[in-house]
Formats: structure tokens, C-alpha cells, sequence
């Protein structure tokens, strides 16, 4: 897995920065902030961390990019919060993938409302987020990456997380079936399954086959948290025999 980080915007309502230190120590379930670090007490992870107060624009970012859409309670607290936490995870293997998410929840529970994934795009609420605490590969994914219908293509976001490029396919497909083609090649990458090169091809059991083309992601430009460094890979699909 190629090496990366994930940035997670997490507004809270907080008296001030060392008051998410005092809530996170009392609420956190076993996490320790000390500076600029919040430490995972059982294995030792360290997480980088920055408090900074109240930020309109992320709040108005977060309700517009809402997965699911916030009730009018999470958005009205959302906008009215105090202090931001930015956490920001280097991610080596799918174990730090994993410790973001847990690290996450930490901060959630010592008084976040919700949080921006900043590498994708998508923001959920604290009971999105949470709504299982197991570990799990397809849970990872599915809170770190978003689609988005763009003018000409299908795309994800937010597979630098995973250390892959992104995925894009044709608008000849009808929604529906570019997520699931979207889903199952980022899947099949990040659950250890082959590598593609330019050229090659990636097939269903159905018959479906597609033709791998690589590219650089030229979708934002390089200091922008949504780009992609891995780049972006279209799948173009092979007509039937």
C-alpha cells in the first residue's frame, strides 16, 4: 500500500482548545491527548491533531456534503459549533485506515458533532459515523470514499486514503451500474486483489468486461485535499461479442 494520510474535520463545541483535551481524556474511552498528538492508549498509535475555533465555511461545506443529509437538529448544532479538530492520520496499511475511523470516535464521543472527510468530499454525522464500531474493511471504505456525477463521468473520491487511484466511468452507464463497477474495482484493489496496468482489463462474472486506462488526476489541482497523487483510472467499457 503506497503511503498517505487522511485529514478528518471534526467540529465540536468546545470552551476552548484545552477543553477538548480535558473532554477527551474523560469521554474519549481510551485516549490520551498530550500537544499536538492524541494517543491510542492500548496500541500506542499516535495521531497528529490541530484545534482551531469556529469555522463557518466548514460547517456550510459539511450540510451541503452530507451522505445522507443532516436533520435540521444536526445541521442547526453543526453551524452553531465552537471549535474544529483536524485529525490527521498517517496511513501506511489498512490498520491505520482502521485507527482513523477509532480515532475519530474518540473525538466524537469527548463532544464532536460530525465529521468531514476532507480527502473525499462527504461528510457524515456523529450517529452516521458511528452507527457500528466494528472493524471493518467495507465500513473503512464506504466512510472515507464518496461518487459524484460529474459532466462527463462517474467518479470517486477519496481512494488516496486506501493509497489507490481513483475511479471513473462513462455517463453511458446508467447510475446505478456505475457504482456498483465504481464499488467493485476500488474494492477489489483495496481488499488486496490484483493490480491493473494501462491496457489491461478488469472483468465481471456476467461477461461484463472493461478496459483499464491510466491517468493523472487533473480533476484539482495538486494542493487541493480532494487530489489524487495515485492519479485516476478510467474504465472504459468493451463492447459486446
Amino acid at each position: 500500500m503506497n503511503r498517505t494520510q487522511v485529514m478528518l474535520a471534526i467540529p465540536g463545541n468546545w470552551s476552548s482548545a484545552e477543553g477538548v483535551s480535558e473532554q477527551i481524556s474523560l469521554h474519549s474511552e481510551g485516549y490520551t491527548m498530550a500537544g499536538l498528538l492524541l494517543l491510542e492508549d492500548e496500541t500506542g498509535k499516535a495521531f497528529t491533531v490541530e484545534v482551531v475555533e469556529r469555522d463557518p465555511a466548514l460547517a456550510e461545506a459539511m450540510i451541503h456534503a452530507s451522505s445522507g443529509g443532516f436533520t435540521p437538529k444536526v445541521a442547526k448544532g453543526i453551524a452553531r459549533h465552537t471549535h474544529v479538530v483536524y485529525l490527521i492520520v498517517d496511513v501506511n496499511d489498512l490498520t491505520d485506515v482502521a485507527a482513523a475511523r477509532r480515532a475519530a470516535n474518540a473525538v466524537l464521543n469527548a463532544g464532536g458533532l460530525g465529521v468531514m472527510v476532507e480527502s473525499a468530499g462527504v461528510a457524515y454525522s456523529k450517529d452516521e459515523w458511528q452507527e457500528s464500531k466494528e472493524e471493518d474493511l467495507a465500513l473503512d471504505y464506504s466512510l472515507l470514499t464518496a461518487i459524484t456525477e460529474e459532466e462527463n463521468a462517474y467518479m470517486s473520491w477519496g481512494m488516496k486514503a486506501f493509497g489507490h487511484a481513483d475511479v471513473a466511468v462513462p455517463m453511458t452507464l446508467d447510475i446505478e451500474d456505475a457504482i456498483h463497477v465504481i464499488h467493485s474495482f476500488n474494492f477489489h484493489l483495496i481488499s488486496g486483489g490484483a493490480m491493473f496496468g494501462d491496457g489491461d482489463h478488469f472483468a465481471f462474472e456476467d461477461g461484463r468486461a472493461f478496459t483499464v486506462e491510466m491517468g493523472e488526476d487533473e480533476r484539482t489541482t495538486i494542493d487541493n485535499l480532494l487530489h489524487n497523487p495515485f492519479g485516476l483510472i478510467y474504465l472504459v467499457p468493451q463492447a459486446a461479442e
